[in-house]
């Protein structure tokens, strides 16, 4: 199939629209499909409950102080861990609506901000990572630390292998790293090229988001070709291993110099990668690439500045997260000198019929 057939199948149709009056870092549809849950810069986790093209709003987890940036859900359908910029990670029982406390918390899980987790396959652990140079591998029952691996430099993207065995960290220098989990031993390092610069004294780039294919043969590495700093100037960029050899085998652009740098990636069960770029202030765009061709098959012409994209179980919608601001800083220019921070779209879109 051509990259124009594959535009053409794939293509994406917006069902609904919905909005959310703060930002959020990201939204994910829960393993059974009946809830979406995102968790934001108020320090909050959303929910919502999935009906047919419709999302009805959930009351929220109150549970953080900080940045709440990344969550997983653990396999049992019960329960999703978050993690914030203050270094605290919660576990919920999503599905209760009436829940109003987190099955358990650690608030010192890292000295700072966490910037990335991961469950397991199995749903026994879960791995933080973030700005203290340390991945800690928690249990789901209760919270309490199993593993710890010293880093040199600050995580921004952590994922276990499909196997279970390994666990997979993305650093500031472009170094994706894997550890074997039961001894501890570094089994595997790959740089990415062109994924960090240093420009002017500031550091920039870095691995920003881990992906494996079902199978485990190959991980997705997303970040920015050639960065630079100020407002994140550069091209998001996807780079392909071949996990088996550590061989980068692809890389492709997903937009153009002004476009920022990679903020989720996911993989659809067809084939094919598919993932968001974001920049300051409303660039980049949700994108879909399969490694055979050079560049996306699929650039989004309206969803753009995008925070995460996450497929649902029946392989047919997709909910697509957006930042909203109206400048590079998320300041609105009201009246009175009041400050309006910036706010979240979320897009619940569908694959055609002929994609099923």
């Amino acid at each position: 199939m051509t990259a124009e057939e594959m535009a053409k199948r794939y293509q994406p149709k917006d069902l609904k629209a919905f909005e959310y009056e703060r930002q959020l870092w990201e939204a994910r549809f829960s393993p059974c499909g009946n809830f979406v849950v995102a968790c934001g810069y108020d320090a909050t986790l959303q929910r919502w409950r999935v009906a047919d093209d419709k999302l009805e709003p959930l009351p929220a987890f109150k549970g953080h102080n900080g940045w709440a940036q990344c969550l997983d859900f653990v396999a049992d359908g019960e329960r999703v861990i978050a993690a914030d910029s203050w270094g605290a990670v919660t576990c919920w029982k999503y599905s209760d609506p009436e829940a109003t406390k987190p099955l358990w918390a650690r608030p010192d899980a890292l000295a700072g901000w966490v910037r990335a987790l991961d469950v397991s396959p199995d749903g026994s652990k879960v791995a933080v990572a973030g700005n203290d140079r340390h991945i800690r591998i928690l249990s789901t029952a209760d919270g309490q630390t199993l593993k710890e691996f010293p880093v040199t430099d600050e995580v921004f993207s952590v994922v276990f292998h499909p196997d279970g065995k390994q666990l997979v960290a993305g650093d500031l220098k472009a170094v994706v790293r894997a550890w074997n989990i039961e001894t501890g031993a570094v089994v595997k390092e790959v740089t990415i090229p062109d994924f960090y610069k240093l420009n002017h004294l500031q550091e920039c780039g870095g691995v920003r988001r881990l992906c494996f294919d079902a199978t485990g043969q190959q991980l997705a590495v997303g970040g920015q070709k050639t960065p630079e700093g100020g407002f994140a100037k550069g091209t998001p960029a996807v780079a392909l291993i071949e996990w088996e050899t550590g061989k980068v085998t692809h890389q492709v652009l997903a937009g153009g110099d002004q476009d920022g740098f990679i903020y989720d990636l996911a993989f659809h069960p067809d084939g094919f990668w598919m993932g968001t770029a974001s920049a300051f202030p409303g660039q980049g765009k949700l994108f879909f690439w399969k490694p055979e061709f050079d560049k996306p098959f699929y650039l989004a012409p309206k969803h753009t500045n995008g925070r995460s994209v996450s497929l649902h179980s029946d392989k047919r919608r997709l909910l697509f997260l957006m930042s909203v601001s109206s400048n590079g800083n998320g300041r609105a220019l009201g009246k009175n000198g009041e400050y309006f921070g910036g706010n979240a779209k979320l897009f619940l879109l569908s694959f055609p019929e002929t994609a099923a």
